[in-house]
């Protein structure tokens, strides 16, 4: 296999081979056909189960002994004080009020940085699709209060069932999810 097509696997980065295989083809026809190749895979196979199951007569022959189950995550109390000063007596009137708000939100239940840039990333997206939904002006200014709440669940601490039914409903929760997959992370600004 040509360095070329090593180095595109491994900036692939990748577990679907049916992908890295089809991207592969754009660089070395030949190499994604070797890839794909059934004595490749034949080959591998075999050098995965010589080292997986060495012969049991060996002194070299390991028992098997599985991963350790990864831990359960501790469910704490929700952080419920506002990140930002929200006044009770004045209406949200804008999405652009929202905005703030919904990214410390939504980046307290993120996993790791590239998910908060993706939250930073659709902030607009979010606040719009949110101030448009028909949320009481409590529950918006719940959300423009962007309390980090890091456990449970935001429909939690939603006012009303009315609200609670809005955030719960198919459509809007498909366009949450719209917001934060059709959009491209730019990196936080420093803290």
């Amino acid at each position: 296999m040509s360095e070329e097509a090593l180095a595109y696997i491994v900036k692939a980065d990748s577990d679907d081979i049916g992908a890295v295989i089809g991207g592969l083809n754009k660089v070395s026809e030949d190499d994604a056909a070797l890839l794909a190749s059934r004595s490749l895979r034949k080959d591998f196979d075999g050098c995965i189960s010589e080292a997986a199951l060495p012969d049991s007569g060996s002194p070299k022959a390991q028992s098997y002994a599985p991963p350790e189950a990864a831990a359960k995550p501790v469910v704490g109390k929700p952080n419920l004080k506002p990140a930002y000063p929200v006044r009770a007596d004045q209406p949200v009137s804008s999405s652009i009020e929202l905005t703030k708000g919904l990214v410390s939100m939504f980046s307290s239940y993120a996993r790791d940085e590239g998910q908060k840039k993706t939250y930073a990333a659709a902030g607009q997206c979010l606040s719009t699709l949110v101030y448009k939904a028909g949320f009481s002006q409590e529950a918006l200014h719940f959300f423009a209060g962007g309390a980090p709440l890091g456990t449970g669940s935001i429909v939690e601490h939603l006012p009303n069932d009315k609200d609670k039914a809005i955030w719960q409903s198919p459509r809007f929760t498909q366009e949450l999810v719209d917001c934060t997959t059709n959009t491209t992370p730019t990196p936080l600004p420093a803290s």
